[in-house]
């Protein structure tokens, strides 16, 4: 698509193994465009540990032929391939135009469809803490083994020679491979081998008690270990993992590269930069700095919901603010976002279920923009399509017009505040964090977010000096020196930070006016630099900032409270920040943002190359389409709508400059 990558993540039985060419050509014709990419769900980590090479013919299990072996789809049934047949549809692909990855998890099936290579070597099996002791969990690739080599070594020359044969452009690494799903770094493996690791690059001194029982792996000897390690040195853990993923990345794209090849990561679980790295121990920007193509995030708010809306809560906001985070976090061009379709595994259809949900993720995903010192561009590089197989022509039809629509913006200009993102006090959050439980960026754009007013998206600090428009600056105290007069000196809009509730407002020059959190144990202050808050808006602001939303703020021993099990169903334990707090917040940055229209429902603004002006409105709810009123500033000459939902065309009226709300 002209606007941005569309790669699309689906099983082989989404092919037909019977055609002459695979089912190249079928696919390509109901889907109705080239995609960039095919990313086959191989599924099993096998397919490289199994590769026997192509000099005969070879049936491939039935876990890589289909996501854990699914029997069929809507449209097939699972058919068996061989490693010749797979060779052939690689091929007939690449002479489409579209590459096709190895995709592949690290999850271990109790060799329920073929014996699984682990088995022989149950060293490398991730010992589980999470829940009841397990540890059998699932493949845990920084493991060595039991003569004391590396398992990443191994991997990495499997998955050179596998990739070479069947002429793929690379892999991509998800669930339980990178990251390893569904445990946390307090509960995440604890082995003797993984904490040998530890101690041999950290220096760290386990008590006598523990030491002595080293080679002994039991619920009650891991659980010891990972009680210590993280009440006394979770810092040092958590940079630990964090080391050991950057140099398994550093080991496999070097080698990739040499042979023309590319690393696709999932690496995080739908968690921002601070919950990857404290939750999961994967730092994104360094494994992208390591050399990982890009990563693949998975904001998945709709498929997640849906999957289990017994036990996982709709986390829109949450998820949506991955985008504008992660993009500001990585190096620029490294980021593209899974976008959930439907998974006849997992038993769940977006398209039928959930339509209106699933185009608000697609269209929200694509409106966040970067600004950087090249000027504005959109924070995600395009569509990771979950997943592929198994939909009509008719399905392709309908989803190709809306992710056209999705990536068609191009703004130059933004109405709409944006959020300051430094690397610098991200970096020096984590230790913060763990004291205090103070919000992090992330945390403050879904709450702003989730509360009505919609964020542009991010901005570095080499951005400031040619950027016009209002900038959010969460925990300025955390920017270095350079970074705080950096934004002392803007003079492009207005800026409303944060601050930590020791900070000294005095050592900040221009402030305007000034709030603060009454109704928090750690209360946090907000200041304006740039612009004066009207008489009436004032009047607002203190009647929020009077309301006390009656939530208890955390006290005791922060550092230690008892941590979630799982970043899907829970999130990081915040301190408390007040509902009327944040409202406030919300007020000052809508005043200080001016824009051309006033709209009744939340939305974005922007400008854009042609002279136009494009508008998001959102929905207040999830499963039904509302009105909106937009009033501006000019005469329109005309409109015209970009998205597919059923709207009618506008109905022009003259209107009084007076509020909506």
């Amino acid at each position: 698509m002209k606007n941005g990558s569309i790669n699309i993540w689906m099983n082989l039985i989404g092919f037909d193994k019977n055609d002459e060419d695979r089912g190249v050509e079928r696919f390509l014709n109901t889907t109705g465009f080239i995609p960039d990419s095919v990313i086959g769900l191989l599924c099993h980590s096998d397919f490289f540990h199994l590769h026997k090479g192509m000099d005969e013919e070879y049936i491939l299990p039935p876990d890589n032929c289909a996501y854990w072996g699914i029997p069929r789809n809507l449209e097939r049934e699972r058919q068996e391939w061989t490693n010749y047949d797979l060779r052939e549809l690689v091929s007939g692909l690449k002479s489409r135009g579209v590459e096709f990855y190895a995709g592949i998890f690290g999850s271990y099936l109790g060799s329920a469809f073929h014996d699984e290579w682990i088995e022989s070597h149950p060293e490398l099996f991730r010992h589980s803490l999470k829940g009841g002791y397990n540890p059998k969990a699932s493949l845990f690739v920084l493991k060595r083994f039991s003569d004391g080599s590396y398992y990443e070594d191994f991997f990495i020359e499997k998955a050179c020679q596998t990739l070479t044969d069947y002429g793929m452009a690379g892999l991509h690494l998800a669930d339980s491979f990178c990251p390893p799903a569904g445990g946390m770094l307090h509960n995440l493996d604890f082995s003797t081998d993984f904490v040998t690791q530890f101690t041999e690059h950290s220096g760290v001194k386990l008590p006598e008690t523990i030491t002595a029982r080293l080679g002994t792996d039991t619920e009650e000897t891991e659980r010891e270990r990972s009680e210590w390690i993280y009440c006394n040195e979770r810092l040092a853990w958590i940079e630990f993992n964090a080391w050991r993923w950057e140099k398994f990345f550093t080991k496999l794209c070097t080698a990739l590269h040499k042979i023309g090849k590319k690393a696709l990561v999932l690496g995080m679980y739908c968690t921002d930069p601070l919950e990857t790295l404290y939750c999961i121990g994967i730092n994104l920007r360094r494994i992208v700095e390591a050399g990982v193509d890009a990563i693949t995030a998975n904001i998945l708010p709709t498929s997640c919901y849906i999957m289990g809306p017994d036990f996982r809560p709709y986390k829109f906001y949450e998820y949506m603010a991955i985008a504008p985070t992660v993009a500001a976090h990585l190096p620029k061009g490294h980021l593209i976002s899974m976008l959930g379709v439907q998974d006849a595994t997992e038993e769940w259809n977006a398209i039928y279920d959930r339509p209106v949900m699933h185009q608000k993720d697609m269209y929200t995903m694509m409106s966040y923009q970067l600004v950087d010192k090249d000027g504005v561009s959109r924070c995600l590089d395009g569509f990771f399509l979950c997943l592929g197989d198994g939909l009509t022509a008719g399905d392709w039809k309908w989803e190709s017009e809306r992710l056209e629509a999705a990536l068609s913006a191009t703004p130059c200009k933004l109405f709409s505040p944006v959020m300051l993102w430094s690397e610098a006090a991200n970096e020096a959050l984590l230790p913060e964090y763990i004291k205090t439980r103070r919000w992090s960026p992330h945390k403050f754009y879904c709450e702003i977010e989730r509360n009505g007013l919609r964020l542009g998206g991010s901005i570095l600090p080499d951005a400031l000096p040619k950027y016009e428009g209002a900038i959010f600056v969460p925990n300025f105290d955390l920017l270095t020196k350079e970074e705080q007069s950096a934004v002392a000196r803007y003079k492009g809009g207005a800026i409303f930070a944060t601050a930590s509730p020791d900070f000294d407002l005095n050592t900040v020059d221009g402030i305007t006016f000034a709030i603060n959190d009454a109704h928090s144990a750690y209360p946090i202050k907000a200041f304006l630099i740039g612009k004066k808050i009207p008489k009436e808006a004032k009047d607002a602001i203190e009647k929020l900032l009077s309301e006390d939303d009656g939530k208890e703020s955390l006290i005791g021993d922060l550092a230690n409270l008892s941590e979630p099990d799982y970043t899907l169903t829970e999130a990081l334990i915040f301190q408390k920040v007040s509902e009327g707090f944040v409202k406030a917040v919300c007020l000052i940055l809508e005043s200080i943002s001016p824009s051309p229209f006033k709209i009744d429902k939340p939305s974005l603004v922007m400008g854009m190359p042609d002279g136009a002006y494009r508008i998001y409105v959102f929905n207040d709810s999830e499963d039904k389409y509302h009105r909106a009123f937009v009033v501006s500033e000019r005469s329109v000459k005309n409109t015209k709508f970009i998205s597919k939902y059923p709207i009618l065309p506008p109905k022009f009226m003259d209107a009084p400059s007076t509020s909506l709300h």
